[in-house]
């Protein structure tokens, strides 16, 4: 299953923003600024007036504000579309964009990525319900973040696994295969770090 949110940041990552339509500083206030007013001819109909004046149009090679770039942009669609804590938003844009640590190949990071952004979608509401913290979900070492099983937190685990269900204890997996498995919350150890603090 693919993350909602990497296909939408995907989708928005070549598609800049239209000449008239003003850039919003948040998800809050995209529909509330108000659009330039439109000029109009000095004049009656039918006559001579001041001809119309046109906005002036960028050249070929303008710059348009890009809104896969922004991280407070991916942010913010996360925070409010799958209803998760502004950190736990802040990390995923933050990981989405963050070359593989490593350790890990670049095919393995894209699969832990996204499936960070399917448990974002369908599970954080209820480990978040449950208590579950940052380094729960996201926590590894601080040296050697692919072996350190003792500080992966579940994300981590979701290579090629699926959560099936979270409650206070843990999280219940699926493999490839089928076979069930079971993710134990437990003490993390101190060197224990969120996964978008291993890029600096």
């Amino acid at each position: 299953m693919a993350s909602k949110w990497l296909a939408a940041f995907r989708e928005t990552e070549d598609a800049p923003l239209p000449v008239s339509q003003p850039y919003a500083d948040s998800a809050v206030s995209a529909d509330s600024t108000p659009l330039p007013p439109q000029t109009r001819p000095n004049g009656t109909i039918g006559t001579n007036g001041t001809p119309e004046q046109k906005p002036e149009q960028p050249g070929r090679d303008a710059e348009y504000p890009m809104v896969g770039d922004d991280l407070h942009e991916r942010a913010a669609l996360v925070e409010y579309g799958a209803n998760v804590p502004r950190r736990w938003a802040q990390g995923f844009a933050a990981l989405c964009t963050m070359p593989a640590p490593t350790g890990f190949s670049s095919e393995r990071w894209r699969r832990i990525v996204d499936a960070a952004g399917v448990f974002l979608n369908l599970w954080a509401a209820k480990a978040i319900a449950c208590g579950w913290s940052d380094l729960d979900v996201f926590g590894c070492g601080v040296t050697a973040p692919d072996r350190r099983f003792d500080c992966m937190g579940l994300v981590l685990l979701l290579d090629r696994w699926e959560v099936s269900g979270v409650d206070e204890a843990g999280a219940d997996l699926v493999t490839e295969t089928g076979t069930p498995l079971r993710y134990r919350r437990r003490p993390l150890p101190v060197h224990t770090i969120p996964l978008w603090q291993l890029v600096k």
